[in-house]
């Protein structure tokens, strides 16, 4: 406006002249510089433990919460018309409400197959004494006869309270053949689970595609997509 250039003057300008392209900016988790510093070292240690393909003994694990109501992306999430009056006004907008109905879901996946998924009773906070009782022993401990056929595999949570007390880690110490523990799994870490930063979002895409009427028909579309997620995505993610 300064210079008395017009828009299209200046797009022409970056698209033809400097080739460049408006792109999105991207959003990523915050870390202090000691988080870094003791993420670097962390890591390197876990890439050293885990080399080779020995990674893929590992059970992977992590709850989620989903909520009945459909996914929406802002920028994805396109009608094509030619004025918005054409548009059925029931699918206009992806409705939202204040508190919809939600559900946290437990899982594990390793490179050998998938865990079942687990569904955290309604109103019931994970904390050590509930993730011990309904989780650890019931559907972690079987797992070594069942996905890894008594062979020797390793255990991975991230560093939430839960999974950090010592009543945990004592558990795992006893009951499985190598865990990751929280003091070396790198806090503030959410890309470094393939659950966090693929799986979950993929199983949202398929199970929230549509809105559901209640929680108790989200838990059976998760169910049902769950079962039929195919493995090779997980064996990818995993490789990854």
């Amino acid at each position: 406006m300064q210079l008395k250039v017009s828009r299209g003057a200046i797009r022409k300008g970056l698209k033809e002249d400097l080739g460049v392209k408006a792109l999105r900016r991207g959003t990523c988790h915050m870390l202090t510089i000691p988080q870094k510093k003791m993420r670097v070292k962390k890591c390197r240690a876990l890439l050293k433990r885990y080399a080779g393909e020995s990674y893929r003994q590992i059970l992977f694990t992590d709850e989620e919460i989903f909520t009945v109501e459909e996914k929406f992306n802002r920028q994805k999430d396109r009608i094509y018309a030619k004025r918005k009056s054409d548009i059925p006004i029931a699918v206009r907008k992806s409705k939202r409400a204040h508190h919809p109905g939600s559900v946290m879901v437990w899982v594990g996946v390793t490179w050998m197959g998938k865990a079942e998924l687990f569904f955290v009773p309604q109103g019931v906070k994970v904390r050590a004494k509930n993730y011990l009782e309904n989780v650890l022993e019931p559907i972690v401990k079987p797992l070594g006869a069942t996905l890894f056929n008594d062979d020797h595999w390793s255990f991975q949570q991230d560093s939430a309270p839960a999974h950090g007390a010592k009543t945990v880690q004592e558990w795992l110490r006893n009951n499985v053949p190598d865990f990751i523990s929280s003091e070396e799994w790198p806090s503030a870490s959410p890309d470094l689970n393939l659950l966090d930063y693929d799986l979950w979002s993929k199983l949202e895409t398929i199970v929230c595609s549509k809105p559901h009427t209640s929680v108790e028909v989200l838990k059976k579309s998760l169910l049902k997509s769950w079962a039929n997620f195919p493995i090779e995505s997980v064996r990818a993610a995993i490789d990854r």
